[in-house]
């Protein structure tokens, strides 16, 4: 597939392609309500203002989405200025927050400018503070399917850079020059495997392509948003098929070279089959915190280790299996602790009842929990896992998992030397 040309001038005027409300599927009613009253007060006070990104691209998917994003012609200190229960954030470009009740966060934008000055050092776009138009806002975002607009006046959906065809054709495509865009934020390979996979979508030819040749150029991105887009493409029930295109597209030897090792001498089935059991503690509706996904992809190597005849510290093997990733990804102190306890946990948990075992003893550890909750996932792959699963839930209260109460127990009155009565002088 040849190259996409390089952004048309921001001044030439192009129309967008307008949708009308008989010819899609999004209503009013599948839109979070407190959107609509942000995007109805922004439009009384004349503004325009859309529902943008990844809530219209699923909702004509007929998907839930899991955000509703709105940008705006109104400039930050406008949004401020017309709702009391909003706070602006950002260094890089100045975002608002509005906040409701139960914690709920939406986000509202200012239209941005295609930047003429914000590329530095290699491409990389290091300040874009710059307000623009629909237009440009439009082709300033990353895959086409990611840039469509929904106005709730006329209730169309408009379309500037084709991402209603892309979205018929099941395309992750980017906007512009694919080698521009990656490299302007390298973050945006990790990004289009997280769509292809969440959506079951295909990368298109030429970013895969690029993706695969430039791999290595991921570090220049910034290091947490690198590890908070693993953990966002392996949390959304799509771990496997997310494991899958990290390993087709050369980059999980980028991020995880230890597993990209034992991958090759023993085979990917032990991460698919225990990711896919990840997958399915999603779609019961349970979202899977990052210790837990952190867990899985690095169990396979724990367990590999463990089964060495020379390997008795399971403490330091586990530190030995996440210190390095750790480092790399900068993952959070407290995350790495979690997943070293879980996983050196499984080896007692697999022994109940074999040589020294004090069950009663790990079941009061603060960690246990979560443990025995990755247990249940490891257990599922083993000819005993069933059995062990219940007896442990036995011994932890019941079937149910819940902790009994504890027994109250009649403690004996210590008698020491003050309770005693004093022997009578002779």
């Amino acid at each position: 597939m040849a190259m996409r040309e390089k952004l048309p001038d921001p001044t030439s005027g192009s129309e967008p392609l307008i949708v009308p409300r008989r010819e899609h599927c999004i209503s009013r009613s599948l839109i979070d309500p407190d959107a609509l009253k942000i995007l109805y007060r922004l439009t009384r006070h004349g503004h325009t203002a859309y529902l943008v990104g990844g809530s219209v691209r699923d909702l004509l998917l007929g998907r839930r989405p899991k955000d509703f994003d709105i940008s705006t012609s109104a400039h930050p200190q406008e949004i401020k200025a017309l709702f009391g229960n909003c706070r602006l954030i950002g260094r890089r470009f100045r975002l608002a927050h509005v906040f409701f009740r139960g914690g709920k966060t939406i986000e509202v934008a200012t239209f941005r400018a295609i930047s003429e000055f914000g590329a530095e050092e290699d491409g990389l776009i290091l300040s874009d503070n710059t307000f623009g138009t629909p237009w440009e806002d439009a082709f300033r975002r990353d895959f086409t399917v990611n840039a469509l607009f929904y106005d709730v006046k006329n209730f169309t959906v408009l379309d500037y850079v084709g991402g209603l065809e892309d979205l018929r054709n099941g395309i992750i495509r980017c906007i512009g020059d694919p080698s521009v865009r990656f490299r302007e934020d390298p973050i945006r390979m990790l990004r289009g495997i997280r769509f292809a996979s969440l959506l079951g979508f295909d990368l298109d030819k030429e970013s895969a392509r690029l993706i695969q040749a430039s791999g290595d150029e991921i570090w220049k991105g910034a290091m947490p948003r690198i590890f908070e887009e693993i953990v966002r493409m392996m949390g959304r029930g799509t771990a496997a098929k997310a494991f899958s295109l990290l390993e087709n597209m050369g980059l999980s030897r980028v991020l995880f070279p230890e597993i990209e090792e034992h991958i090759r001498r023993d085979g990917v089935s032990p991460y698919l089959d225990l990711l896919g059991r990840l997958d399915r503690i999603y779609a019961k509706g349970l979202e899977p915190g990052p210790w837990l996904i952190l867990s899985c992809l690095f169990y396979p190597l724990f367990d590999a280790g463990r089964r060495s005849p020379l390997e008795k510290d399971f403490t330091h093997l586990a530190r030995e299996v996440v210190d390095e990733p750790g480092i790399r990804l900068q993952i959070p102190r407290k995350i790495q602790d979690r997943v070293r306890q879980v996983l050196a946990a499984q080896v007692r948990l697999s022994a109940l009842g074999a040589g020294r075992s004090r069950p009663g003893t790990l079941i009061r550890k603060s960690w246990f929990s979560d443990a025995f909750r990755f247990f249940e996932l490891t257990a599922a792959g083993s000819q005993n896992g069933d059995d062990l699963v219940s007896r442990w839930k036995e011994l932890i209260g019941g079937a149910d998992g819940k902790p009994r109460e504890k027994e109250k127990t009649r403690r004996r009155k210590r008698r020491g030397a003050r309770n005693r009565k004093p022997v009578p002088a002779k």
